[in-house]
């Protein structure tokens, strides 16, 4: 037994010898099971890594083609983190010298959660540096801001200084998919004037209900919204039905580049728990009162609740509506109740949602402010909240 001992004593001090004299040994990160095969005598050096999925952790619909992950719709973004002295986001503009100012891209750059700055893309090209440390991880995020009919950008490859390379964030146990138009994108929440005039440098959709509640709930969303869209019919001052402003027909597209190109979304990168419906208000210009453009509403938001079914299987929908106009709400309701019994679907239903919207708290075109989404968040995440515990872990 002594002998036996004495052997495995043996083996650890030559273990241990043997990582003297190679310099080498395990790293183990502190939030998750990762392991990293490092040398203390290995110099750090700058590489760089495309932002596929290997690397990066994609938020919301994104899409990834020769090199390039394209932000499209209201809050995709990209998310890593990195051990090291600095990391390079390069920023690609889409069709910057052929677009309207107003029309530039806005985006956001957090370093662990805090906001470092947000600008709009108005240059083919940029890149940025954010500051590490090789004594602890650092998560960098960069989220799009404005919305996807407007403007789109590309994140390219990022650099890092470093003796290991970056890797993507965890994925969060809830998934919502919000679907929805202007209040859904945060158009115009960051205008100071009432009477001013939409711009992306304007919108965030960090200041937004659909955003608040998501991390209320500590989730993780997708977003398919643009301003002015509808049901049945787009945004129309003049009662002539506005069918190309609907929402459902891009539904399935991830991306919207220039020159119209339209990229496909791959559903299975992103299994929602919550499907919220948000749409509705801009219908109302075109339905007012007509009883037979309500029924045509109704038609239609069968149909959009039939194809969202289709691609979110085991998804909980809400229908929600503000009321920032809702005299349309009675008529989801209607649609909820006509396509369950189609359907046998129990698992979607329609609410309202309050924004109190305070005569001070209303920014341009009569949308809700920071204030009411913060406000209408709470209530939306105490319903999702209610959800997850009638409906168990599944939810």
């Amino acid at each position: 037994m002594k002998r036996f001992f004495r052997v495995i004593r043996i083996l650890l001090l030559s273990c241990i010898l043997a990582g003297l004299i190679t310099g080498f040994y395990f790293y183990v990160t502190s939030d998750e099971e990762e392991y990293y095969f490092v040398s203390p005598f290995k110099e750090s050096a700058y590489s760089e890594y495309n932002p596929t999925e290997d690397n990066i952790k994609a938020i919301g619909r994104t899409y990834y083609e020769n090199g390039i992950r394209y932000l499209s719709h209201s809050g995709s973004g990209v998310e890593f983190r990195f051990r090291g002295d600095y990391a390079v986001v390069n920023i690609l503009g889409d069709a910057v010298e052929t677009q309207s100012e107003n029309h530039y891209a806005r985006f956001a750059v957090y370093k662990d959660g805090q906001l470092l700055f947000d600008e709009t893309v108005s240059q083919p090209e940029k890149s940025f540096r954010i500051e590490g440390t090789s004594s602890k991880e650092t998560v960098v995020t960069v989220l799009k801001l404005s919305e996807a009919k407007r403007s789109a950008f590309g994140v390219g490859k990022i650099g890092v200084f470093s003796d290991r390379r970056i890797m993507p964030t965890a994925d969060k146990e809830l998934k919502i998919e919000f679907i929805g138009d202007s209040m859904t994108c945060g158009y115009g929440i960051d205008e100071p004037d009432p009477e001013g005039y939409f711009s992306c440098a304007t919108e965030n959709f960090t200041k937004t209900y659909a955003y608040m509640t998501a991390q209320n709930l500590n989730a993780d969303y997708s977003v398919v919204a643009f301003s002015g869209y509808g049901v049945v019919s787009g945004f129309t001052s003049n009662g002539v039905r506005n069918q190309e402003a609907t929402v459902e027909q891009y539904y399935d597209k991830s991306a919207f580049l220039s020159y119209g190109r339209e990229m496909p979304w791959y559903f299975p990168d992103f299994e929602s728990d919550i499907v919220v419906i948000n749409l509705g208000t801009n219908d109302a210009s075109y339905c007012s009162k007509s009883f037979q453009r309500r029924q045509m509403f109704i038609s239609e938001y069968i149909s959009l609740l039939r194809t969202v079914r289709g691609y979110n299987q085991n998804a909980y929908i809400l229908c929600i509506l503000g009321d920032m106009n809702n005299s349309l709400y009675s008529s989801i309701e209607k649609a909820v109740e006509q396509y369950k019994a189609e359907t046998l679907d129990s698992a979607v239903e329609a609410m309202t949602v309050d924004f109190r919207m305070d005569i001070n708290d209303i920014v341009i075109d009569g949308h809700p402010g920071y204030m009411s989404n913060i406000y209408a968040a709470g209530i939306l995440s105490e319903k999702i909240n209610s959800l997850r515990v009638k409906e168990g872990a599944g939810l």
